[in-house]
């Protein structure tokens, strides 16, 4: 039996994710690549990345987030960029808001809308949306659709001028 370079695919894989999280590249509170993306970077079939990941959780450096993927754990600095998509979405939308471009009260555009003006899908426009809603930023009418939040409900607009 050789030691040294003959270890498993998951094991070396786990090492480069190891060597990644400590070297910064996927800092405290960042996105760890989906498995789909790690299998095509790393040219290994699903069941490899899954033991990779399964053992640094185990080791307690990732955590997963059901439906959204493995975060690095630990909190996550202000100059952390997002990791995923959606959050970069929601990070151009919170933006936007705060920026004025969708004032309080102002029903925000529908997510075919907001999927072609980020060029994404719709479910990350709506993964996005979901973001600012459990931020307060957005409120959801409904039938009506959403809206900046402003602590008063949309449509009382009692704005000084």
């Amino acid at each position: 039996m050789t030691h040294g370079k003959a270890q498993p695919a998951y094991a070396t894989l786990a090492d480069d994710l190891r060597r990644r999280i400590a070297g910064g590249e996927y800092p405290p509170g960042g996105m760890i690549p989906s498995e789909t993306a790690l299998m095509q970077a790393y040219g290994v079939a699903r069941g490899t990345v899954r033991q990779a990941l399964a053992e640094l959780e185990r080791e307690g450096l990732v955590v997963s987030q059901m439906g959204r993927g493995r975060r690095v754990r630990g909190e996550a600095t202000p100059d952390v960029k997002p990791a995923t998509r959606y959050e970069e979405v929601a990070g151009e939308l919170r933006a936007a808001i705060e920026a004025g471009e969708f004032p309080p009260d102002v029903r925000l555009p529908g997510e075919p809308v907001l999927a072609e003006r980020f060029g994404t899908a719709r479910i990350t426009v709506r993964k996005a949306l979901e973001v600012l809603q459990q931020e307060g930023l957005i409120v959801v009418i409904p039938s009506k659709g959403r809206y900046v939040a402003t602590g008063s409900p949309p449509g009382n607009t009692n704005k000084k001028g």
